[in-house]
């Protein structure tokens, strides 16, 4: 059994070439990809509930067991039964622990595909309000003042909202 731990997790290695072309070839349109991501979240999450749930249900049995062995003062297979709950217990902590920060990406993401979807949908109005303020300025040279403040109002938004540290804590 020397080879087990290479045969148990073996990992695809990539080619150079494969490196390369990942490079130097466009990956695409950023939204799919994020809804892709999203989907191979919930799929986990739901895996993740499906393992809570048994684990849950093998720590009612093994509960009841030590409790039954107890009841008949069955001290040694207490003992084991409850050790064995301890680690049932752990491992549904762990698990659980796992699923939240897998909601708390996919919520994460949910919410940059949100972000996008509003930026897409001011680009234009940015550009409206530029031709409106030049139109303007020539008839109502105040209102070229306060468009111009609103063009600049949504140009810093749409800067904070991608800077990193300020939009999310990326």
């Amino acid at each position: 059994m020397p080879n087990f731990d290479s045969t148990w997790a073996r990992q695809e290695t990539q080619s150079v070439t494969g490196k390369l072309q990942d490079v130097l070839k466009p990956q695409g349109a950023l939204k799919p990809r994020i809804q892709t991501a999203v989907n191979q979240l919930q799929v986990q999450i739901s895996k993740m509930d499906s393992m809570l749930g048994k684990l849950q249900e093998r720590d009612a049995q093994l509960f009841q067991r030590v409790v039954t062995a107890m009841q008949q003062h069955d001290t040694s297979t207490s003992k084991v039964l409850s050790n064995e709950l301890a680690e049932i217990r752990k491992v549904t902590k762990i698990l659980s622990n796992a699923r939240i920060a897998l909601e708390q990406i996919e919520l994460r993401l949910s919410t940059c595909s949100d972000l996008g979807d509003t930026v897409v949908a001011m680009i234009p109005t940015m550009g409206l309000m530029k031709n409106l303020k030049t139109s303007l300025g020539k008839v109502m040279p105040g209102a070229e003042q306060e468009i111009g403040q609103m063009a600049e109002m949504l140009g810093g938004f749409m800067t904070e909202s991608f800077s990193g540290d300020a939009a999310f804590g990326i």
